[in-house]
């Protein structure tokens, strides 16, 4: 379901995806923070799906324009043995430097620091990896609270 947000003016277009991150300390005094902060969960992915044409002073931006957003899914490289839709547990990436591997970037995505909770939302296809211990497959997930 759609979430209606605000985001830099610079970004207000279909299809930027974003990490929604720690506020600022202006933003935490911000009239706005209600809609712009409040409603998107820290470190989880989202996609703009449409862009209003509504537009917001911002003490960080000039201005800021309302958004919808939804939650986008994160493609990770998991152990077969978790890869369960439904299943929620805590991703340990793996630890790769084979940067000519066709997959380094799914095990190394940019906006998954570290182990955190996720929810298995769509199993793909077995990996060849050379540098994990078991079977793995890429599987879409989203971050869990």
């Amino acid at each position: 379901m759609p979430t209606i947000t605000l985001v830099n003016h610079l970004v207000a277009r279909k299809g930027y995806a974003f990490v929604h991150g720690k506020p600022s300390e202006e933003c935490l005094n911000c009239k706005f923070k209600v809609v712009c902060i409040d409603k998107l969960r820290e470190n989880h992915l989202y996609e703009v799906i449409r862009v209003l044409d509504i537009k917001n002073p911002c003490k960080l931006y000039d201005y800021v324009t309302t958004v919808e957003v939804e939650e986008k899914p994160i493609t990770l490289v998991i152990p077969k043995r978790l890869a369960l839709e439904g299943l929620k547990f805590t991703y340990k990436p793996i630890n790769c430097s084979e940067r000519e591997c066709p997959n380094y970037n799914i095990c190394n995505a940019p906006y998954v620091k570290g182990s955190l909770p996720v929810v298995v939302i769509n199993v793909g296809s077995r990996v060849e990896c050379r540098v994990s211990r078991e079977a793995v497959v890429k599987a879409e997930v989203i971050l869990a609270d």
